[in-house]
């Protein structure tokens, strides 16, 4: 645009003023080349024709080559052409010489077939970068469906090792201490405790069994209830815990449970109590699940005392290992260390959050917000 207006300026001396008018229209429809290109370039023809400006209608030429219509750029060339061989007056082409119309012709072509070529090139360009992104994100995403696939044939291999190392263990359990309650018939804590034993691992091979299934299937149904236990067995789950447990649960008056809900709730009750038996043994127990007064959030907490003291060999209370922070600091979590971590991500996924802490007493406390 700036190029044409000073190719104007040059030579505006030299114009008539109609013949100024014309080139003013020409630089004028300018500004509509890209969103009309082929209006501007019929804008611009009749000022080729005096002779003065040749930079608007390559201008236009370049930007309807870049349209990708053969069509149109075919015509557009054609027209640019005629206007630029053309002599004005039209009647000054019986005077003309032969190296003159000769001259004139190869003018004619570099100015109609150069921006033309420009233009073609450009489209062409912008066609192998879209087609070029397009690959890329093919190439993405077969990369991912190959990684889909590992890890789809890597959770077949782990399932098929899970199933056969644990369920063998596990089995091994049940079976022994099925036998162990069959024989036993003098001592009845004993057989309680053998049958104890037999009922969770029973029900362990079952959840395996389910987990396993998860693992080498893709049914999303299946994995999103597999594994997911009720809250209509948090009671048995806290009087098969060997501590001394008080439970307090109330449901919410206007909303159910979800089971994603429900299986938070007893995963992180599951997890206190493991943690408690482990480090603050013979402590009491105190679980409430209850909905807060809108009925919008649910709230989760499982506190311990401090463990008694037995003997000299018992550990004190409070931030020492044995006493209940023990159980839930960061620095010694259970399960690896992916206890209090675990219980944390899974809150979070529900959208609430759960907080650990140790008692003025010496006790530990989790408590746990999940929305409703």
């Amino acid at each position: 645009m700036v190029l044409a207006v000073a190719e104007l300026l040059t030579v505006a001396d030299a114009f008539s003023t109609p013949t100024l008018a014309v080139c003013a229209v020409a630089l004028l429809a300018l500004p509509l080349r890209r969103r009309l290109p082929v209006v501007t370039l019929c804008a611009t023809l009749p000022s080729i024709l005096l002779g003065h400006l040749w930079l608007p209608q390559m201008i236009a030429m370049y930007e309807v080559a870049k349209g990708r219509s053969r069509t149109r750029t075919g015509v557009g060339c054609a027209l640019l052409f005629l206007a630029a061989v053309c002599p004005w007056p039209v009647t000054d082409l019986a005077t003309m010489t032969r190296e003159e119309i000769l001259t004139s012709v190869e003018a004619a072509g570099l100015l109609s077939v150069g921006p033309t070529a420009l233009g073609l090139l450009a489209a062409t360009r912008a066609e192998l970068r879209a087609r070029i992104a397009d690959l890329t994100a093919t190439q993405a995403r077969e990369r991912y469906l190959e990684a889909e696939r590992a890890v789809a044939r890597e959770r077949a291999r782990l399932a098929r090792e899970m199933h056969d190392t644990v369920s063998h263990h596990v089995g091994i359990i049940a079976v022994q201490s099925g036998a162990l309650r069959t024989v036993e018939t003098a001592d009845a804590w004993r057989r309680e405790t053998a049958e104890s034993i037999r009922r969770h691992s029973v029900q362990a091979l079952e959840e395996l069994r389910d987990m396993v299934g998860v693992l080498r299937g893709s049914d999303t149904e299946a994995a999103a209830a597999a594994g997911r236990p009720r809250l209509v067995n948090l009671r048995e789950l806290t009087a098969d815990s060997m501590l001394d447990v008080t439970v307090d649960l109330t449901e919410p008056e206007n909303a159910t449970w979800t089971p994603a809900v429900e299986s938070a709730v007893f995963r992180i009750v599951q997890e206190a109590l493991n943690n408690v038996r482990k480090h603050a043994p013979g402590a009491r127990v105190a679980v409430r699940v209850a909905p807060s007064d809108e009925q919008k959030t649910l709230t989760v907490e499982v506190g311990n005392t401090p463990p008694p003291q037995e003997g000299p060999d018992a550990g004190p209370p409070g931030g020492q290992r044995g006493g209940g922070t023990g159980a839930w600091s960061d620095e010694l979590p259970v399960g690896g260390g992916h206890g209090l971590t675990g219980l944390r991500e899974r809150a979070e996924l529900l959208g609430g959050s759960l907080d650990a802490h140790p008692t003025p007493d010496g006790g530990f406390v989790v408590r746990a917000e999940l929305p409703l």
